[in-house]
């Protein structure tokens, strides 16, 4: 007899210890995402960086453009922007 009540005791006391894992398994599963969706939005460009593992907090500093010298044409590309350009003036003439 006093083996079976050990055995109720041991029983009860794995329930509660069972029952209030899974309470504290939903409060930390639930209470966070609460909070989470009481916070407004992120800027787009803010989150774009953080999601490209940038520092949100540095400013953005554009390239440098690329200069390139004036590209020198032979005659043939000469000639056909030439005749391009006098197909252009007798389409806006008609």
């Amino acid at each position: 007899m006093p083996f079976r009540y050990a055995a109720d005791v041991v029983e009860f006391v794995v329930g509660i210890v069972v029952g209030a894992s899974a309470a504290a398994l939903l409060m930390i599963l639930i209470a966070p995402s609460r909070r989470v969706r009481a916070e407004p939005p992120l800027e787009r460009d803010v989150e774009t960086r953080l999601l490209l593992g940038q520092d949100p907090e540095q400013p953005t500093i554009p390239p440098a453009p690329r200069v390139e010298p004036p590209r020198q044409y032979t005659p043939n590309e000469l000639a056909a922007l030439q005749r391009l350009g006098q197909e252009q003036q007798r389409r806006r003439k008609s």
